[in-house]
């Protein structure tokens, strides 16, 4: 694992990464389908995804300034043929609202866990739907994360993350999304399960948004490579990463 902040302890629990930095804890889970992928090129996949951040001590955590993932360079998203959603049809309003505007832009959805933090009050805890959608913003690709909550009152919050290539020795995709751009002072989410899949047909063709190879050397069936590396920015400390490694076999 990646690690980049000092007294830092990390393990691996039933396939998840940790990290451990003082009472600051970050758990991350992946899954990949299909398990067997392409020696050469790459296929429609599906991605499985979850974290949690909390503190040991059961203190509200320092708030998550930015976000960044990288990808390994055997994977890539494909948006060429499909459609794209804007802001404005995303924000303000509710899942449905967003579902309405941009369901032909929709490439993943799940589940978050937040905390509300107001003045003079304990931390309210919520939970709400998560929709992600293939979007642009200045002419740029993007992926719009949009969170929809109704308690204690009907909100919605809308994550941008930006998307690059980038030629970084594994890694050949980047997304970086800041948090309190998108969340101002509401509060902050800890926990997220997320599907990540859309495969859609353009000019005939079947394609998929998020696409993956598995790197096996010649004569090998089986091999263990990293995924992702994710990157956490918070207020009070230093940068946090790991690394999610996952397994592939060849297909064929």
């Amino acid at each position: 694992m990646a690690i980049s902040v000092p007294i830092l302890g990390t393990v691996a629990l039933a396939g998840a990464a940790v990290v451990q930095s003082g009472d600051l804890r970050i758990t991350a889970l992946a899954q990949v389908q299909p398990y067997r992928l392409p020696r050469t090129g790459t296929a429609p996949i599906a991605v499985f995804l979850s974290g949690h951040i909390a503190s040991t001590s059961g203190a509200v955590p320092p708030q998550l300034q930015q976000m960044t993932v990288k990808v390994n360079r055997h994977g890539r998203l494909q948006a060429r043929g499909l459609p794209t959603c804007t802001l404005a049809e995303l924000q303000p309003g509710s899942s449905g609202r967003a579902l309405s505007n941009c369901a032909d832009a929709l490439v993943g959805s799940g589940r978050f866990w937040a905390s509300i933090v107001l003045p003079d009050q304990r931390p309210y805890h919520t939970r709400g739907r998560l929709l992600v959608f293939n979007g642009k913003k200045g002419g740029k690709p993007v992926l719009f994360a949009h969170i929809y909550t109704t308690k204690p009152f009907a909100t919605s919050f809308v994550v941008t993350f930006a998307i690059k290539h980038i030629h970084q020795d594994r890694w050949g995709t980047e997304l970086t999304a800041s948090l309190p751009q998108a969340l101002g002072s509401w509060g902050f989410v800890d926990r997220i399960k997320l599907t990540l899949r859309r495969e859609y047909r353009t000019h005939g063709e079947r394609r998929g948004y998020f696409n993956a190879g598995c790197p096996a050397l010649p004569g090998a069936q089986v091999t263990t490579f990293p995924l992702a590396q994710v990157s956490f920015y918070f207020a009070a400390t230093k940068k946090i990463s790991l690394d999610i490694d996952k397994s592939c076999g060849v297909s064929g």
